[in-house]
């Protein structure tokens, strides 16, 4: 028999025969008691913990072993990873380690600008190098995983045929491991991908459609007839909707940078033009201010802009070239395709939170608004995001603390290139610890320190903020 059966063995017969001759000796049982003789054996630590530490220490007496799981799987390696930051030398044997204090911090500290990577010396560049692109990812990701988590639970949470299928579905990927979901997404994504052979086969397409029947009309009479649809919906029947008022919306905003009008005037890009237009659209109908002349009058400009596009040159279909998604530097691929896929493989997660609570809201109160010809959008602001904040807050923490531990699909997809452009801090501590020919198990130890740091610090302050919110 192995040590740990022996273990149980052992414990078993303690509590056996242990708790019954301390039953037995505070109690008497007949023959017709033999059923509630077992039933107190089977309570017998219960009650044993009450007789040492009285009724109110039984609930710590309860919480011990788990306490002293937590401590010898937890915070012992806490204190012994700060312990191994302030040594050095080459031994993993903790007695084998000189004691160096805070060398290993002046070591990532060492730089003339800490906000410019690289004016450190080299374990500080490669350190804050991944913790700035670690922020930039957590900035990036976090509010789009909260929304794209809280707009689907919203979604599978209505009476929607099929709905138990979209909830599976949607929490799949979830269940996929880093490796799998990789390699998925680099058979996706790499030259010779199912992205590029799926983009070369439709522009081939359309370049023939173009010599055919002169593409530019084509497409205009399509775009301008789901423009109508979409400008009607938006309209609405008693009020603006603003569920199509966000899909006109995004049609503004890409018409607006296909057209580019601001080229009238010696500008290069029209992005963020389009982006305003489609704020100051969409505030305005969610606020109820003149939201029908506001829908007017993006409609009869997303007419305008579309008169003006020549759709061949604007995308030009026939000079298509294979893209390096995740190796072409400087173009900001890698890291907008890392920032999605770890969105696609997390949100089910989160969605799953966020559905729970919202399934915590009583229908009364949907019902009383109702009633009282409350608008949907007032009504997910005045009910559902005050009930749900609670929930929210901790998808949000959750999905922080994540963010800032991203390792897997940053290895496994990019390797943390093209150059360093998607190297992660967790990275950094890898590399150090045990991918170097020379480990600094102190250094690494170091980092891992002050990331826990940084990430303590952002969640204690998204904390007080929301805590903030709610007291107001």
């Amino acid at each position: 028999m192995t040590p740990a059966g022996m273990g149980m063995l052992a414990l078993a017969l303690l509590w056996g025969v242990g708790g019954a001759v301390w039953l037995l000796r505070h109690r008497s049982y007949t023959l017709a008691q033999v059923p509630r003789f077992l039933m107190d054996l089977l309570g017998f630590p219960v009650e044993l913990a009450q007789s040492w530490f009285g009724r109110g220490g039984v609930p710590y007496a309860l919480l011990l072993p788990n306490m002293l799981i937590f401590g010898l799987f937890t915070f012992s390696p806490m204190i012994l990873n700060f312990y191994v930051s302030m040594t050095g030398g080459s031994s993993i044997a903790l007695f084998d380690r000189p004691f160096v204090g805070f060398e290993k911090y002046a070591e990532l500290f060492n730089c003339e600008n800490l906000l410019v990577p690289k004016t450190c010396t080299n374990a500080g560049y490669n350190f804050w190098t991944g913790m700035y692109n670690t922020l930039w990812f957590v900035v990036l990701q976090v509010p789009v995983m909260v929304g794209a988590a809280l707009l689907t639970a919203l979604v599978v949470n209505r009476n929607i045929k099929g709905r138990g299928f979209w909830r599976a579905m949607f929490f799949y990927p979830v269940m996929l491991s880093p490796v799998v979901i990789a390699n998925i997404w680099n058979w996706v994504l790499h030259r010779k991908g199912a992205l590029n052979a799926a983009l070369g086969s439709t522009t081939e397409g359309l370049t023939s459609l173009a010599g055919m029947a002169g593409f530019d009309i084509a497409v205009t009479v399509v775009l301008a007839a789901v423009l109508m649809v979409v400008v009607v919906r938006s309209l609405g029947r008693e009020a603006p909707s603003l569920a199509w008022t966000g899909v006109f919306a995004v049609l503004l905003a890409l018409l607006t940078w296909w057209a580019n009008p601001l080229s009238l005037l010696g500008h290069a890009g029209s992005v963020w033009l389009g982006l305003a237009l489609a704020a100051v659209m969409l505030w305005a109908v969610a606020q109820e201010r003149a939201a029908r002349f506001v829908i007017y009058a993006a409609a009869a400009l997303a007419a305008l802009m579309l008169l003006s596009i020549q759709f061949d040159a604007v995308f030009a279909f026939d000079r298509y070239k294979p893209v390096n998604w995740l190796v072409t530097p400087k173009t900001g691929w890698a890291f907008f395709w890392l920032v999605f896929v770890f969105c696609w493989s997390h949100m089910g997660f989160y969605m799953l939170i966020l559905l729970a609570g919202l399934q915590a809201i009583p229908s009364d109160l949907y019902e009383a608004a109702k009633m009282d010809a409350t608008s949907p959008f007032r009504a997910f602001r005045r009910i559902t995001l005050p009930l749900v904040m609670p929930t929210l807050t901790v998808v949000i923490v959750l999905s922080l603390i994540r963010s800032f531990q991203i390792f897997d699909e940053v290895y496994l997809l990019t390797g943390g290139g093209p150059g360093r452009e998607t190297f992660m801090v967790v990275q950094n501590i890898y590399e150090v610890a045990f991918a170097s020919d020379k480990p600094d198990y102190g250094q690494a130890a170091a980092g891992s320190i002050l990331m826990a740091v940084v990430i303590a610090v952002f969640t204690f302050f998204q904390l007080w903020l929301t805590r903030r919110q709610s007291d107001l």
